[in-house]
C-alpha cells in the first residue's frame, strides 16, 4: 500500500515537471533576473561592459524621477476612467443579457467578440475610427455638426480616444460576469420584495446588488491589474503622445529599457510598479472581507 502510494506521488510529479520547468524559465527566472538588473548599472547597448553593481540608486533614481510619477498619475486616471464606465456599463448590460426576450442568446455572442480580439488588433481597428479625416467617427460626427475631433493628436482627447478603446473591449468582461452571478441568484429575496410593494430600482439597489457585491469586486480587481499593466493599444494608437500625455507606467518601463538602454532603470521601475500591484491587491481583499462581513 504504501509502495502504491510513493509510486502514484513519483507520476504526479513527473507530470507535474513540465509545468514547473515552464513556470520557471517564463516567470520566475526572469523575475529574478530583473530583481538583480534592479541593483546594476546596466546599459544594453554595451552588452559587454561589466554590471556595476549600485545598490539602491536605480530605485532612487525612479522614486525622485517627476517623469515616473507623471506615468504613474496617467496610469491610475486612465485606470479610473475606464473601470468606472466599465462597471457601469457591464452591469447595466448584465442586467440586459439575463433576461428572456428573442435573439438575447445571439446577441450575448456578439457583446463578447470584442473581448476575444487581440489588443493589437483592436488599437488599428480604433486607429482606423480616430483618423481625423478619413476615420468613420468624425465622419458619423459631421452628421450632427461636429467638427472633426483630433483624437490621437490633441493632449485634450488622447486619453479618452485610449479609455474608449479600452471600453469598447473589456466592458464585455464585466458583462460576462454579472450575468453568470445574476443567473446563480435565488429568487425568495426578490418574492419577498414584491410583495412588500418595492420598485425595480429599489430591488436592484437593495436586493441585486448587495448580493453580486462581492463579484462586482473581484471583477473589478481583475480589470484594475489588467488595466494598470496597459500598453498593446497605447502602443499603436498614441505611442505615449502626444509629448507624454499618454506615457502610462508601462510606457515608462519600455522607453527605459528599450529606448534609453537604461535596463536597471526599467528593472527597478517594474518591481516599483510590481508594489502598487500589491497593495492594490490588499485593497481588494480588504474590501471583499469587508463586503462579506456586511452580507
Amino acid at each position: 500500500m504504501a509502495y502504491s502510494k510513493k509510486r502514484n506521488r513519483n507520476i504526479f510529479l513527473i507530470f507535474l515537471l513540465p509545468a514547473i520547468l515552464v513556470l520557471f524559465l517564463t516567470t520566475i527566472y526572469p523575475m529574478l533576473y530583473a530583481g538583480y538588473l534592479s541593483f546594476r548599472s546596466y546599459d544594453l547597448a554595451k552588452p559587454f561592459v561589466p554590471r556595476i553593481f549600485v545598490g539602491w540608486s536605480n530605485y532612487k533614481e525612479v522614486l525622485t524621477s517627476s517623469e515616473f510619477f507623471h506615468t504613474l498619475w496617467i496610469t491610475l486616471k486612465l485606470m479610473v476612467m475606464t473601470l468606472s464606465v466599465q462597471l457601469v456599463l457591464g452591469v447595466g448590460m448584465g442586467l440586459l443579457v439575463t433576461q428572456r426576450l428573442p435573439g438575447m442568446g445571439i446577441a450575448r455572442t456578439a457583446l463578447l467578440i470584442p473581448m476575444m480580439i487581440s489588443p493589437v488588433i483592436v488599437g488599428l481597428v480604433w486607429l482606423f475610427l480616430y483618423f481625423p479625416e478619413l476615420g468613420y467617427l468624425n465622419y458619423f460626427l459631421s452628421f450632427l455638426g461636429i467638427n472633426p475631433i483630433a483624437w490621437i493628436t490633441s493632449t485634450e482627447w488622447a486619453l479618452w480616444a485610449i479609455a474608449i478603446a479600452d471600453i469598447w473591449q473589456w466592458t464585455p468582461f464585466i458583462m460576462m460576469g454579472t450575468a453568470a452571478a445574476l443567473t446563480n441568484l435565488s429568487p425568495e429575496p426578490y418574492e419577498a420584495a414584491q410583495i412588500d410593494g418595492n420598485s425595480t430600482w429599489d430591488i436592484f439597489t437593495r436586493v441585486t446588488l448587495p448580493q453580486i457585491k462581492p463579484v462586482l469586486i473581484s471583477l473589478m480587481f481583475l480589470r484594475a491589474i489588467d488595466a494598470f499593466r496597459i500598453y498593446d493599444i497605447i502602443f499603436v494608437l498614441t505611442k505615449g503622445g502626444p509629448g507624454d500625455a499618454t506615457e502610462v507606467l508601462s510606457m515608462f518601463i519600455y522607453r527605459q529599457s528599450f529606448t534609453f538602454w537604461r535596463m536597471g532603470t526599467g528593472a527597478a521601475a517594474s518591481f516599483v510598479s510590481l508594489v502598487v500591484i500589491i497593495l492594490l491587491i490588499m485593497l481588494f481583499f480588504k474590501s471583499l472581507n469587508h463586503s462579506r462581513r456586511i452580507s
